[in-house]
């Protein structure tokens, strides 16, 4: 029942989100380097992750348990999304000062300055983590660089997979399904299930930075608490196959002299570009969440 009010929150505040953000201009700047058929999304509002992340903090606040680790996970999860907030508000202000033809105008904050404040909330929260006991390899320091890479990983991971009209939603519901009695988890659910009626394709608002980097981080957040760690990789294959795209196309193209690996990265622009339909990638890298979740959830006993 929580899932269900919390997705009508999202529901009504991602609504009113996208009425705001028309009437100040908050639209999306697309690649221009990226597919030709996104090119007709330019314009449509963005940091729309902020009326479902504010949707789940509401409703965990009013009806969920408000435990030590429950405030971890969402303080984790909100810092996360304050750094993407702010990555968003610096696009939109290039946007508006500079013209596409002198600068990339969909990037925001610097990657190396982004990366780095995105280390110093990890390992904040990986400090907490092997504090209140929730060890990975035993040994403190090495579980806190352990869980920061992590998280940091995780930020990136959603990141990179928010690029097609409701595939980083979606994949999140999916993920999430084997932590629905954890705790902030079910209402992040309910608060995507509201957005996605949006973010389908054709997409009314994209979820910007602010939605993508808190993903990561809660999902990352509440794997650890949970101890789940060793499985993330399996839980998360698809966004850590956008990312390991993304890292060996620059790798290649620097060694190769500037032939690429990929027809594009990160992977789910290779198989648009290799003649897939948005809408065929969204829902087939859907399916195959699904499949790794249900794997994992099978060979680890189950619900958390």
């Amino acid at each position: 029942m929580n899932i269900l009010w919390t997705a009508l929150l999202s529901l009504l505040l991602a609504g009113l989100f996208i009425q705001l953000a028309k009437g100040f201009g908050w639209g999306k700047s697309v690649r221009q380097d990226g597919p030709g058929s996104h090119l007709v999304k330019a314009g449509t509002p963005t940091m729309g992750g902020a009326a479902f992340l504010l949707a789940a903090v509401l409703a965990w606040l009013l009806f969920g348990e408000t435990s030590t680790d429950g405030w971890a996970i969402v303080g984790l999860t909100v810092t996360a999304g304050l750094l993407g907030l702010y990555d968003d508000l610096v696009s939109l202000r290039r946007k508006r000062q500079t013209s596409a033809n002198d600068i990339d105008v969909s990037t925001g904050l610097l990657a190396r300055y982004r990366l780095a404040l995105q280390f110093l909330i990890a390992f904040g929260f990986a400090f907490y983590a092997v504090r209140t006991d929730h060890p990975l390899f035993g040994d403190p320091l090495l579980d806190v660089l352990a869980y920061g890479f992590i998280i940091a990983g995780s930020i990136n991971a959603l990141n990179f997979s928010d690029g097609l009209d409701g595939l980083a939603g979606g994949m999140m519901v999916i993920m999430l399904l084997p932590f629905l009695s954890a705790s902030f988890a079910p209402y992040l659910i309910g608060a995507l299930l509201g957005f996605l009626w949006y973010n389908a394709q054709p997409a009314r608002v994209f979820m910007g930075g602010v939605g993508s980097e808190s993903l990561g981080a809660a999902l990352a957040g509440i794997v650890i608490l949970q101890g789940w760690t060793w499985w993330l990789p399996l839980i998360a294959l698809v966004p850590v196959l956008e990312v390991l795209t993304v890292i060996l196309q620059v790798a290649y193209f620097k060694l190769s002299g500037g032939k690429r690996l990929f027809k594009m990265s990160p992977l789910h622009h290779h198989f648009e570009l290799s003649g897939w339909t948005e809408n065929q990638v969204v829902i087939r890298f859907w399916l195959a969440t699904a499949v790794v979740v249900a794997i994992t959830w099978t060979l680890n006993g189950g619900l958390v």
